[in-house]
């Protein structure tokens, strides 16, 4: 099931500032990257792919490419509950149930999933060993740090190996290793799903061909192409480390 999400002219207000202007592209699998500094409509424009909010004009579409017999292949629109039920999403405060236990949050989202109850248990352990959650299972979840809260919002948001998961800034707050972690499973999961996910470290981008760049700035798309073709384009802004104030 290849499925692909096309932006076009999308815009979005709270009250009366505008957040978002004129934003067309178009998502397929792979991983998309979007940068941009505070408050350039980085985290609206991963809501409003999450289906967490809804564009004032323009629209989001989700088609997915079906085979039938006798009607050889094209593209079905999907919509909003079909959308959902193959999202995974992180978002950029995430806060979970805070009177639950790790491992009971975990739990009930992995069931709320669709997970077959026999797999959760195993998939569970599986997860919180593979994070470095397992010591704070029993923990609530309001009395996790910012970075151990993060792990939580990553591992729901990836459980059930969605077909688009969307992520914002899921590298905040981690060390080396446990980015690595991230890493790994993001990459696994680009294999055979589109993922969005915001950063601003340009260290964590992977330059593969299947995966594309956004920049954002004033609520627009100022650029739309490969990591590569980015790093070339804008010299001064991109650099090794983490990216320039510019898209921070």
């Amino acid at each position: 099931m290849t499925v692909r999400i096309v932006l076009s002219d999308v815009e979005y207000s709270s009250g009366k500032t505008k957040l978002i202007t004129g934003a067309s592209c178009a998502m397929s699998t792979g991983i998309t990257y979007v940068i941009g500094k505070n408050g350039a409509g980085k985290s609206t424009l991963l809501k409003l792919i999450a289906t967490a909010a809804v564009p004032d004009r323009g629209s989001v579409v989700y088609t997915r490419l079906i085979n039938e017999d006798g009607a050889g292949m094209y593209r079905k629109q999907l919509g909003v509950e079909e959308v959902r039920g193959m999202l995974g999403y992180m978002p950029q405060h995430f806060t979970g149930q805070t009177d639950m236990t790790v491992e009971k949050y975990l739990k009930y989202m992995a069931l709320h999933k669709g997970i077959p109850r026999r797999l959760v248990k195993p998939s569970l352990e599986k997860w919180l060993t593979e994070s470095g959650l397992a010591e704070l299972k029993g923990r609530k979840l309001r009395s996790l740090s910012g970075g151990q809260l993060r792990k939580v919002g990553f591992l729901q948001a990836v459980m059930n190996h969605p077909r688009i998961c969307v992520l914002d800034e899921p590298f905040e707050g981690l060390d080396s290793v446990e980015k690595l972690f991230f890493k790994r499973t993001i990459n696994r999961l680009a294999f055979h799903s589109i993922v969005v996910m915001s950063t601003h470290l340009l260290e964590e981008m992977d330059p593969s061909e299947d995966n594309s760049l956004l920049c954002m700035e004033d609520g627009k798309l100022s650029y739309r192409g490969s990591v590569e073709e980015a790093g070339s384009l804008f010299p001064d802004e991109i650099s090794d480390g983490p990216v320039h104030e510019k898209y921070t």
